[in-house]
């Protein structure tokens, strides 16, 4: 069924719908002509993609993109095609894909999980360029990182963790990640940055087998096989069982289907 959510305005129908398990409370709608619209708890840290106090942060409204080339200003032409949502009660942070492959991300950018930095600045301690992200920003770097380490810059999933983020390429192979590691939710082998920027996780990558989908729980990362099982996991994962976890896996392998990414009933994943 597709959702349809009351506005203050005309009566909004969804056709995409992706929400937060991890207790940062935002939402993310698709209309049927590629708009987002975004709706939470708080935008205090700017984990709706559009500017805090001119919208109740309650009801769904238009998600703001700034304009790649002048950053002073937004831009209305973003047809988007897929949403991610995550976080938890303390901070939050939204990503989207639009209608041409590019990666849009907002919200909380204390541990570089936005990902908008460059590996040379450095990447001890929280971010050199503000604690958040109050409207959708392009990021340039993360498909230039795919297309250095596998020679494709498209994306066939994402995945938003408590403070971090996973890419997971379209060869099925390689996943990029960034933002908290202190729990290895990042999957570097060992290696637990306080944070980091952009990187291939040797953990959760593979080798061999096909990745279909990325998952995040908290400070916990996992990687799903064609069949929609867990392949691989990185961090803090011991409670993966718990209600909480168990819940949010399911939310995470229900999008993975709808998305066509695992297979379901059948059905061929691409």
């Amino acid at each position: 069924m597709v959702p349809t959510i009351t506005m203050s305005s005309p009566t909004l129908r969804v056709r995409r719908l992706a929400k937060s398990m991890d207790g940062s409370g935002q939402s993310v709608g698709i209309s049927s002509d590629g708009r987002a619209y975004t709706w939470g708890r708080t935008n205090k840290l700017g984990q709706l993609g559009r500017r805090s106090g001119e919208k109740p942060s309650k009801k769904p409204h238009p998600a703001q993109f700034v304009d790649p080339d002048d950053p002073s200003r937004t831009v209305d032409n973003v047809k988007v095609v897929r949403a991610f949502a995550g976080g938890n009660e303390e901070a939050g942070h939204t990503a989207v894909l639009d209608s041409t492959g590019s990666l849009w991300l907002a919200g909380t950018d204390r541990w570089q999980q936005l990902g908008l930095c460059n590996a040379a600045l450095g990447t001890i301690g929280y971010t050199w360029d503000g604690l958040w992200k109050e409207a959708f920003h392009r990021n340039t770097f993360v498909p230039k990182l795919l297309s250095d380490v596998c020679c494709d810059a498209t994306i066939r999933d994402i995945a938003i963790g408590g403070d971090h983020t996973l890419v997971l390429s379209a060869n099925k192979r390689d996943v990029i990640a960034f933002g908290k590691g202190g729990d290895g939710q990042l999957g570097l082998a060992g290696f637990k940055p306080w944070v980091s920027a952009p990187v291939r996780s040797k953990e959760l990558s593979s080798r061999k087998g096909d990745i279909a989908a990325v998952c995040a729980i908290n400070h916990c990362s996992l990687t799903l096989g064609n069949d929609g099982q867990v392949l691989s996991e990185a961090g803090k994962c011991s409670k993966r069982m718990s209600k909480r976890y168990a819940a949010a896996l399911q939310y995470c392998q229900k999008r993975a289907e709808r998305d066509g990414l695992v297979l379901d009933g059948g059905e061929k994943y691409q």
